[in-house]
């Protein structure tokens, strides 16, 4: 077969990019700071050591209520309406 004509083979190992509001994450997820949308809101994360390259990871996520993300040995509540002007990449 041609390089034209050859069938796409998929990677065995899956990609870990994908891109999503911090809100979609679930409890144990490792993620990547990708934005923070708002300027108020991106200095409040940097004060929690949540600036943009960051990884944190959701430690919970309680229903209807805040995503608790630790950096580093901190632990932090990030609310939802602040959660969704946050843009992450899944890491693991």
């Amino acid at each position: 077969m041609s390089d034209a004509t050859a069938p796409l083979v998929r990677s065995e190992t899956p990609l870990l990019c994908d891109l999503c509001s911090l809100d979609c994450i679930r409890k144990g997820e490792r993620i990547e700071i990708v934005s923070v949308d708002d300027k108020h809101a991106r200095v409040q994360a940097l004060r929690f050591g949540m600036a943009e390259g960051a990884c944190v990871e959701c430690v919970t996520k309680i229903p209807a209520g805040p995503l608790v993300l630790k950096s580093g040995r901190q632990e932090i509540a990030v609310g939802r309406a602040l959660a969704k002007r946050i843009s992450v990449r899944r890491l693991s």
